[in-house]
């Protein structure tokens, strides 16, 4: 309705001024501090992007690998040399991650592109395992 009615749906934002959402952040902030999670992050990422190196970096189905912080990306192609994709109405990307999944690992798949979104907080072991299982769901789809 027009202002002047006093009829506007008036709203603020979930988040505006309340109390459990400010708890729940100065608690995160807490922990970030006392576990020094940005700092572990930090170590776990450089050793995630040697160890991806390492398992994927000599794959005949990897073009490139590509980080910021924690976050991976393997780049799926046909050819590793020339960079040439996969045909997309195959749907690598999306087929590997559905088999990651039913391994129990979550990826983010965009296009031929598989993404790790790991939590901060992850363990080098937990990463591991990550790797691994994307290496068997690889194995799976691709047939290597």
């Amino acid at each position: 309705a027009d202002y002047g009615q006093g009829r506007a749906f008036l709203h603020s934002h979930t988040y505006a001024g309340n109390p459990l959402g400010c708890a729940a952040a100065l608690a995160v902030q807490k922990i970030f501090r006392e576990q020094h999670i940005l700092e572990t992050a930090h170590e776990n990422a450089v050793w995630l992007t040697q160890e991806m190196q390492h398992a994927f970096g000599g794959h005949p189905h990897v073009g490139e690998i590509r980080h910021i912080g924690l976050i991976h990306a393997l780049e799926l192609v046909r050819d590793p040399l020339t960079k040439e994709p996969f045909d997309p109405k195959k749907r690598l990307g999306y087929a590997i991650y559905k088999k990651a999944l039913s391994y129990g690992l979550v990826l983010r798949p965009l296009g031929d592109i598989l993404y790790f979104n790991p939590p901060l907080n992850i363990t080098k072991a937990e990463l591991t395992t990550a790797m691994e299982i994307t290496q068997k769901a690889m194995a799976d789809v691709l047939g290597e």
